[in-house]
């Protein structure tokens, strides 16, 4: 009977150490699958250091453009506020941005304007700017231009997207009648988050962002700017995964934003510089989204039959990033098309982007880093389908350490989510309350999660 009883105990004994054992095991696999934010800080032992350095120098930089690559603008009437049907305004294009006179558009918004001393300083009775050529400095909060200013013949012009950070403005294109409205933007400032010590992180990215179908519509771009808003006045960050090129081969279309100067195209960039004024995160979703007769979105890239060379890889990865650095659009991550990249493709990446947005493979639902110092950074909850929210909603309300709160959306869903008019020179925007991207922001704040940046993630 003793010995029994002894058996018992330990029996008990060995199953007690078993699952201490086991639970510190599972502890630190727990811990391993969590990032926790600390006063706005990430803190994981999963993230990698800051060391990262890309192989490639791009061939275009926007800074580095001559002045040949300027022209000159003659055909684009405005309306500023309550002024309509400006023409014959001075107007300056490079890289897809219009750029007019900064002292027009000063004493058009009742601003002074003064660049002595070496010093150029705009200011009202409410706020003070003071710029270089391409930074700026608004009420102590500082910034960088998206456009950077233009010294021409000796009069200094502002791209049309850094009006609209300044100034507190919208700008809306008709590209039919090359007309541009400034109107004023009345988005509410995010609140600061209170929120000290968090597990709960979700990131979000729009995804098969480029300029064609309905992206390359000027009001359907409008309500992008409004997705935008949205999102930023809830204090939510955001990624767009963007592919530089769209080619649909069928229907004879190559829109090579380096080579096709256009209003539309202007349009589109500043769309991309409202986006990132806006809490957006760039990155590149390929070069063109497709091969063949395919097209843009649709198609393959990168895939075990498609640029599967290292040669055919690299060219795909920097045509993007030339077209990204001469375009001035910071790209921080790469996802390749559809997720379809081979092991040597993957590689291949990781020589340019420290950040890939993508699983590593199809058994991780959590950021994975590897042993060359890059992160992929999956999306666990999938997306959007057919305005179906359920999966979204569901993951969110989940909270699993296991499972990256990751998911993307294709923002082309949400356009019939809004309308808006420009009567009584304002916007005028309804948003229906029940659209998808809605339902999303009341999800993530209800279920208290913190959104991040993918370039937070890092150990700084």
């Amino acid at each position: 009977m003793r010995k029994i009883t002894k058996k018992i105990k330990f029996s008990f004994l060995i199953l007690f150490i078993l699952l201490g054992t086991c639970g510190i095991i599972c502890y630190y696999t727990f811990f391993q699958n969590t990032l926790t934010i600390i006063n706005n800080t990430i803190y994981s032992n999963l993230l990698p250091t800051n060391t990262f350095k890309s192989t490639y120098t791009p061939k275009i930089k926007f800074g580095n453009m001559p002045i040949t690559d300027i022209s000159k603008i003659s055909d684009v009437t405005l309306n500023i506020l309550d002024e309509t049907n400006i023409k014959n305004t001075p107007m300056l294009l490079k890289a897809q941005r219009y750029y007019i006179p900064l002292n027009f558009i000063c004493s058009k918004l009742k601003y002074n304007f003064n660049d002595s001393n070496g010093s150029l300083i705009v200011n009202n009775e409410s706020h003070t700017i003071s710029l270089t050529q391409d930074t700026y400095t608004k009420d102590s909060i500082n910034g960088s231009l998206r456009g950077n200013l233009i010294n021409y013949n000796g009069d200094y012009y502002i791209g049309i997207s850094d009006i609209e950070k300044l100034f507190g403005l919208t700008a809306v294109f008709d590209f039919e009648s090359k007309h541009i409205s400034l109107l004023p933007n009345n988005v509410q400032q995010p609140k600061a988050s209170s929120i000290i010590y968090s597990r709960k992180i979700a990131l979000l990215r729009f995804e098969d962002f480029t300029n064609g179908d309905s992206m390359a519509v000027d009001k359907n771009q409008v309500k992008v700017k409004c997705m935008a808003d949205l999102l930023y006045s809830n204090g939510i960050k955001f990624h767009v995964g963007w592919i530089p090129r769209f080619k649909a081969p069928l229907d004879n279309i190559d829109n090579n934003l380096l080579e096709n100067d256009s209003i539309a195209n202007v349009g589109f960039v500043n769309l991309l510089d409202y986006l990132i004024n806006k809490g957006a995160e760039m990155g590149l979703h390929g070069y063109t989204h497709q091969s063949g007769t395919d097209r843009s979105a649709a198609g393959e890239e990168l895939s075990k039959d498609t640029n599967n060379t290292v040669e055919a890889t690299k060219n795909v990865i920097e045509n993007g990033i030339d077209v990204a650095s001469a375009l001035n659009i910071p790209c921080t991550f790469y996802e390749s098309p559809h997720y379809r990249d081979t092991k040597l493709q993957q590689s291949i990446i990781e020589e340019y982007f420290q950040f890939v947005y993508e699983p590593f493979d199809n058994s991780k639902k959590n950021i994975y880093k590897t042993n060359t110092n890059n992160l992929y950074v999956p999306t666990p909850l999938g997306f959007v389908e057919n305005s179906d929210m359920s999966s979204i909603i569901n993951g969110l309300k989940t909270y699993d350490p296991e499972k990256l709160h990751s998911f993307f959306y294709h923002p082309s869903i949400e356009i019939d989510y809004i309308n808006f008019n420009t009567d009584n020179n304002k916007l005028n925007v309804q948003y229906d309350e029940n659209s998808p991207l809605n339902k999303m922001s009341q999800s993530i704040k209800e279920n208290n999660y913190t959104t991040v940046h993918i370039d937070e993630l890092i150990n700084k």
